[in-house]
């Protein structure tokens, strides 16, 4: 009999302002969605529909004299995490809820060794036992492939390859055995080969430590092999949301439809173009009064101008259309 998943993270009707050239920016709209345990969501969509801010915003990142929480709740094990201190939320960071980041280079400060950075938050959140944290980062950098890792340990992060890096951040993000780990587009800065290497170790990582992921891309084709569920977003919402299967087989919004088509594949003749979307993603001050994909959309009707449409369940689905009304 199969047992229902708990709920590890949940987002309800979340909608966050930034503030920006002394005006405050609807980033974030309505956003709901949950991660269970054990399992992978990818977030999905184009540059800047606003997944890096929600990512942000889960544990509360965002400086407070710049990011407005207007409404809605975040909830981590059933914790809500807007009654958290910040002291709590310092707990929270780097231990339960762990980030591994676009870029290695930035997120590695070049002027500390590595060992001193990959043991920082085991000391802080685990014991203060330096001898035992850098057994753990030697057993996690061997687990992500890292050879020679004492060698690593003692060198600068100017000195080691792009590949090299995202394979330490993830042990880095690992010190702490997170229940669940955020990659922000973590292997977009790497070339083919490495990512492929990249996705499997997160594949196997996630079976063997148990643990939820976040995966955060703008490829809906490699979030197609590598989630349990896919949400796609558009323009600071969830407009599809659903298990990996739904949403790449039968897609429901015309958003999610384009962003398939647009993927090439083997099984594409050479003389047929790719789907090309028209525009771009609107800006958060430009967002439509009504459907934030009404500008791009070739199946747009006069309620879709109009109106916002709210996330709906669609078959299997959800989805924010009016074509399903």
């Amino acid at each position: 009999m199969n047992q229902t998943k708990k709920n590890l993270l949940s987002i309800q009707n979340l909608y966050l302002d930034l503030f920006v050239n002394n005006q405050n920016l609807p980033i974030l709209q309505d956003i709901t969605f949950s991660i269970q345990e054990g399992e992978i969501l990818a977030l999905v969509g184009e540059s800047g529909c606003g997944k890096s801010v929600t990512s942000l915003a889960i544990t509360k990142l965002l400086p407070n004299n710049f990011a407005n929480y207007k409404s809605g709740n975040i909830y981590f094990e059933n914790q809500n995490i807007f009654t958290l201190s910040e002291e709590e939320l310092i707990k929270l960071r780097g231990k339960d809820i762990a980030y591994i980041f676009q870029d290695p280079f930035t997120s590695l400060n070049p002027i500390l060794k590595i060992k001193k950075q990959i043991i920082e938050s085991y000391l802080l959140h685990i014991s203060p036992n330096i001898r035992e944290a850098i057994e753990k980062a030697e057993y996690l950098l061997q687990k992500v492939g890292i050879t020679e890792v004492r060698e690593r340990l003692e060198s600068y992060p100017g000195q080691m390859s792009g590949g090299m890096l995202q394979r330490i951040c993830i042990a880095m993000a690992l010190m702490c055995n997170p229940k669940l780990l955020i990659a922000d587009e973590p292997t977009s800065a790497l070339d083919v080969t490495v990512q492929s290497q990249l996705i499997e170790l997160l594949l196997n990582l996630k079976q063997e430590l148990k643990m939820s992921i976040l995966f955060i891309s703008h490829d809906i084709g490699l979030v197609g092999y590598l989630a349990d569920r896919i949400a796609v977003m558009y323009a600071g919402q969830i407009i599809e949301l659903g298990a990996k299967e739904h949403v790449i087989k039968t897609p429901l919004h015309p958003y999610t439809k384009s962003l398939i088509a647009s993927v090439p594949t083997i099984h594409i003749a050479r003389n047929v173009p790719l789907k090309i979307i028209p525009g771009i993603v609107p800006t958060p001050n430009e967002y439509p009064k009504g459907c934030h994909f009404s500008t791009r959309c070739e199946q747009v009707f006069i309620k879709c101008n109009e109106q916002k449409p709210k996330l709906q369940n669609v078959q299997n689905q959800s989805v924010r259309c009016f074509l399903y009304d």
